[in-house]
């Protein structure tokens, strides 16, 4: 929806010349020149497809066009979403991205499959010159309780550390603090980020904040969006990690993030695009050292999240950008009227999460396309903590292999036999044995 309208905004094409093929709408133009929206999902499924789907997509094999705009281009070294280079054939193709980073080394691959990179921007330069916001960056440190952080230290919670950090009541307690602070001191649209869907959920719902992950429907996940930026009573949204890509919140000046996919450089810029909009009176550049966005990582003390919080901001730092770190956020602040304050009630959110089974979506949200990732960075030795559903012998490197037994081929008796027989080692020289000839002289010579 969007690239059709920013088409149809600053050119001028006719609506039925700007086409959209998605699961919703499969349209093409029946003149001979015009515009196609697609997803890469939309043309690599290799599942059941309706008539209609199948003929449009054999109308669009059939054509050759101009040109192939490929935006999110970094997503095109996927074992996957490649093959839309095959499927479409173009005289020429553009792709566009603002993150030209992956954590599997397959970002060379776009040298082959697209061309070479034409022109990249500093993000500061842009900054400066008013096309981005002016963002301060922020990485909060949040104590682990004593009880949570005992259960993070056990063996056999191993499985549950991503969820125990990640639901640090301490850490609940920040968020619920920035969240109030940015929504009534300064009137601000806030997104709080979460991998976890577990955590998601409980986050929101404490907070009595709407939430989008990716089993929400496209309808509510609209209407979310469509209140999210026209009204005031929706001013903090809970997203999982569908919101890293393709949504268009220019109003969004503030990002809370509480739980992250590891390490991963790429996501942690994908985020702060989501608040780089120009905000009023900062086009042409407002005053030096003003901030009018606000971008914090929430990170729970002694824990893994620390390491993965250091790799995921080299990117931007790479571009320029600074993370101040905060260290005691809530030393002066009221605690008693914040979720989770009280001791019984961080006990009883503990045993909620140690007795919470592992099909409740523990995990972090895999979306298409990314799983080829995290398995390719794990055989490189990168580090990953997603789940994902596979069998033994995928994970022992099995895959395709079968186990048969066979003979060796000694196939009589005799052949066995002199095998045995070559196989057996000689014994070592002795010079003083008796059956030796120098042994028979030597007793000759003594007597």
């Amino acid at each position: 929806d969007q690239w059709r309208h920013q088409f149809l905004l600053w050119t001028n094409l006719q609506e039925h010349q700007v086409c959209k093929f998605t699961a919703e709408n499969k349209q093409l133009f029946s003149t001979e020149a015009g515009v196609l929206v697609t997803t890469y999902s939309m043309l690599t499924h290799e599942g059941h497809r309706s008539e209609e789907a199948s003929r449009i997509l054999r109308e669009m094999q059939s054509k050759e066009w101009g040109l192939m705009l490929l935006d999110e281009v970094h997503v095109v070294p996927a074992e996957t979403f490649r093959k839309v280079i095959a499927i479409i054939k173009s005289h020429c193709k553009l792709g566009l991205t603002a993150t030209l980073v992956r954590e599997d080394n397959l970002i060379d691959h776009l040298n082959f499959l697209i061309g070479p990179k034409l022109y990249e921007a500093n993000w500061l330069d842009l900054v400066s010159h008013g096309y981005l916001a002016n963002v301060q960056c922020a990485e909060v440190w949040c104590e682990m309780t004593k009880e949570f952080f005992a259960e993070y230290m056990k063996k056999e919670n191993r499985r549950k550390r991503e969820l125990l950090y990640v639901m640090n009541p301490i850490k609940f307690m920040t968020c619920q603090f920035l969240v109030e602070y940015h929504e009534r001191q300064r009137r601000d649209k806030v997104i709080v980020f979460s991998d976890n869907i577990f955590a998601l959920r409980e986050y929101a719902l404490k907070m009595r904040r709407p939430f989008i992950y990716g089993a929400t429907a496209h309808n509510e996940r609209t209407r979310i969006l469509h209140h999210f930026k026209h009204s005031s009573e929706v001013n903090t949204i809970f997203i999982s990690r569908v919101g890293d890509n393709s949504i268009d919140i220019p109003e969004a000046n503030v990002i809370i993030q509480i739980a992250s996919h590891a390490g991963a450089r790429r996501q942690e810029a994908q985020r702060l695009g989501r608040i780089l909009r120009p905000k009023q009176g900062s086009m042409g550049g407002g005053k030096t050292g003003e901030f009018n966005a606000f971008f914090y990582s929430l990170v729970s003390k002694d824990t893994q999240e620390m390491f993965y919080s250091t790799k995921r901001q080299q990117f931007l730092i790479d571009q320029g950008y600074a993370f101040k770190v905060i260290t005691s956020l809530l030393d002066t602040v009221d605690r008693g009227r914040l979720h989770y304050s009280k001791k019984e009630d961080q006990l009883q959110l503990l045993s909620k999460i140690l007795t919470v089974g592992h099909e409740q979506q523990l995990g972090d949200e895999v979306l298409r396309g990314d799983q080829e990732e995290q398995i390719r960075t794990l055989r490189e030795g990168g580090a990953s903590s997603s789940r994902a559903m596979t069998s033994l012998q995928a994970l022992s490197g099995g895959a395709g292999l079968t186990y048969r037994e066979f003979k060796t081929g000694a196939g009589t008796s005799g052949q066995a036999a002199a095998a045995a027989a070559a196989k057996k080692k000689k014994k070592p020289y002795n010079p003083y044995h008796e059956r030796n000839h120098l042994f028979k002289f030597r007793k000759k010579y003594q007597r």
